[in-house]
């Protein structure tokens, strides 16, 4: 169900899974326009309290900026030492410019909330990713093939995973290794290139010659170091396709269910049977990629219009953010319920309440979300133990799989002897009583 929401055609990035309480970052989207044609931009951050009724969500800091953005993320650098409490946002805009901006800086509204900022790139920067084992490390991807990897520790000149791949074409998305965390994927529009930062130099480039695919973005799997999946924006071959580095000859499978093209995917962190996927036929799709072939496991409800980003919250994996281009950003949950979206008012306040309906158009009914098929993993107990009659000890644990196979669930039986005494007793009972000497045992 729809939980918050909130009326900005933003680009969104979640607070680091250590960030106490959860926050929301939310930069003006470049290349679009809101119902005011308003040509003004800021990055806001909001704050999310599910406790609360109602779909509003309270601005916490706001702050006008000179850029509409391309891509914003938010990394923890900085959390641990306490340099930036809140970690570092990062805007990427048009002209190539990077900004960063602390984050605690911005919610307590100081004026020097901006760290850092530069045009290096060509073109507009669309492609950026925090290292999830150094926090660190950023990398972007602007136009002409341009990769970059920031050291925020020392903003100086950035560093490049290897020669310009080609031909030249623009960086669609990045993404940072899962598992190994020198490895770092990039897309263009025809193919895929798995860099090696060590080596600084492409190890793979991932490609599908026999379908149109036109690669959107890209995503690691969480648990299996050599998995990712290749997103097609491509409204005539609209799939999901789930690639093995070690058998990069073919995909896996490929996920098949939107009607156009794909437009931002989303593995979640906390249970990798669950990826998320967002395209322009108007769907939100909840996928189960390890069964079979891969199946739809939830739809979340939508709009009349595109959503063109979607994530999951890395402290509540719960709740999923969505922005879309009627300019909402909506969040919702995947724990169920009824609740109804709360219809926008702002046309009706403004024209007088006399305005009535429009003719031979029904009224818009909000979707029912699907309900997930199971339970997430991170509902599932991981372990536990009950005693029974006789000392008898039951207890289970998950065993994870070995190279990449699925987790299996294992259960133990055991006993468990406190008064050894008793029970030597009880047993020599026993023999007694079912041999009829009882006089021994006296």
């Amino acid at each position: 169900m729809k939980v918050k929401e909130v009326d900005r055609t933003a680009n969104v990035a979640w607070s680091p899974q250590s960030q106490v309480p959860i926050y929301l970052a939310a930069g003006t989207a470049a290349q679009q326009l809101d119902a005011s044609f308003s040509t003004n931009s800021n990055l806001e951050i909001y704050g999310l309290n599910l406790s609360e009724s109602g779909h509003d969500m309270p601005i916490l800091a706001s702050l006008p900026v000179d850029q509409r953005f391309h891509k914003v993320v938010w990394g923890g650098s900085g959390m641990a030492e306490g340099t930036t409490p809140s970690g570092l946002i990062v805007g990427g805009a048009d002209r190539g410019m990077i900004s960063m901006y602390d984050a605690a800086k911005l919610v307590k509204g100081e004026d020097n909330a901006l760290v850092f900022s530069k045009d290096k790139h060509t073109g507009p920067v669309t492609a950026m990713d925090f290292n999830p084992f150094q926090s660190n490390l950023l990398a972007t991807g602007g136009s002409e093939s341009e990769l970059y990897i920031w050291d925020v520790n020392k903003l100086g000149t950035p560093m490049t995973p290897g020669a310009k791949s080609q031909p030249l074409d623009d960086v669609r998305c990045v993404a940072w290794n899962r598992q190994v965390q020198h490895i770092l994927a990039s897309t263009f529009s025809s193919r895929c290139v798995v860099w090696d930062l060590r080596k600084n130099d492409p190890i793979i480039k991932v490609s599908d010659s026999t379908s149109r695919m036109r690669c959107k973005v890209v995503a690691w799997h969480p648990d299996v170091a050599t998995q990712l999946c290749i997103a097609s924006e491509d409204d005539h071959s609209p799939v999901i396709q789930i690639w093995d580095l070690r058998l990069a000859s073919s995909p896996l499978k490929t996920l098949e269910g939107h009607n156009k093209g794909v437009l931002s995917v989303a593995w979640c962190q906390a249970d990798s049977d669950l990826l998320l996927s967002c395209g322009k036929d108007n769907r939100i799709l909840v996928w189960n990629p390890n069964s079979g072939p891969g199946e739809i496991v939830a739809e979340l409800p939508t709009s009349n219009q595109w959503s063109f980003d979607v994530s999951w919250c890395p402290r509540n994996p719960a709740v999923i953010a969505s922005a879309s281009f009627d300019g909402r950003v909506s969040l919702y949950s995947l724990m169920g319920g009824q609740q109804q979206v709360q219809p926008n008012n702002r046309v009706s306040d403004s024209f007088g309440p006399d305005l009535g309906t429009p003719q031979n158009q029904p009224l818009p009914t909000p979707q029912v979300t699907c309900q997930l098929k199971s339970p997430p993993k991170w509902l599932r107990r991981p372990c536990g133990a009950t005693f029974g009659f006789g000392g008898k000890l039951v207890s289970f644990e998950t065993v994870p799989g070995v190279g990449g196979a699925p987790s299996k669930p294992a259960v133990y039986i055991s006993s468990v002897i406190t008064e050894p005494q008793l029970v030597e007793a009880s047993n020599k009972l026993e023999i007694s009583l079912r041999e009829g000497n009882l006089g021994e045992f006296c």
